[in-house]
């Protein structure tokens, strides 16, 4: 019993009095973000196609054909979103606005009126989750949320009169979306959904590559195609508005990744 006390009392005294036995300080551990984030603003060289009408005053539906009359990029901006955890889960927001203006001698059927100018401004806000599996040379992500559409549509005629229409709506949509690891500094990416709403039918797809600087830049470069089907309003009234286009063109941009 003496013994213990003595030896107990002998180890007191050496910690205390700074002889050659410190303290084991515990090893540091570096904190691991479970998120990772990425931003991406994007110039978007986009073009419309498709059909439209609106009801003019004197009740004369205005088929405006953007094929023939849309040629002119005014102005087109895109930016992009994600947040990614270490789970697999994650959520993505994009914007897309774009504003495109036409000009020419159009007839409108046998109404007499002349298309002379348009103007479209078309905004498209999305917000989406999304679960990841990764793979051995890449990743495939399942995709849900919602997409919603402002849009504003101004038609000159060979009249005083500016025939305008602003709608906006929201859809649902679903899809996927596909990355492959090319080489240390290339990736390859596809993606595509389809949903509606308030629209009859919405869709895009898109196709790019990335390149690699270093770990918090990337060069984006992509093709999208961004299909809408809406209809609101009642035929042969002031209110009836139809949309059917496809909005496509390459967009170019830096992702920042932090």
């Amino acid at each position: 019993m003496h013994k213990i006390v003595l030896s107990t009392a002998l180890l007191s005294s050496l910690l205390f009095a700074g002889g050659d036995i410190a303290p084991v300080e515990a090893p540091m551990v570096e904190e691991v973000s479970s998120w990772e984030f990425e931003f991406s603003p994007y110039l978007a060289m986009s073009s419309i196609s498709g059909d439209s009408a609106v009801i003019s005053e004197n009740i004369s539906t205005l088929e405006l054909g953007f094929d023939d009359i849309v040629d002119a990029l005014e102005f087109g901006v895109a930016g992009h979103f994600e947040a990614m955890h270490n789970s697999g889960w994650g959520v993505l927001l994009d914007y897309n606005y774009v504003s495109l203006g036409g000009s020419g001698s159009l007839p409108l059927g046998t109404s007499g009126l002349i298309l002379q100018e348009v103007d479209i401004k078309q905004s498209v806000f999305e917000a989406q989750g999304f679960y990841r599996q990764n793979f051995e040379n890449g990743t495939f992500d399942y995709i849900a949320g919602i997409r919603y559409w402002n849009l504003k549509l101004n038609a000159t005629l060979n009249q005083p009169d500016v025939h305008s229409t602003k709608n906006d709506w929201v859809d649902g949509i679903v899809g996927v979306r596909w990355i492959s690891n090319l080489s240390e500094n290339w990736k390859f990416y596809v993606s595509g959904d389809v949903g509606a709403g308030g629209s009859d039918f919405t869709a895009s797809a898109v196709g790019g590559v990335r390149y690699t600087f270093n770990e918090w830049l990337d060069l984006d470069i992509q093709y999208k195609g961004l299909w809408v089907d809406y209809e609101t309003g009642t035929v042969n009234t002031l209110d009836y508005f139809k949309y059917d286009t496809v909005t496509y063109g390459p967009m170019i941009g830096l992702n920042f990744k932090f």
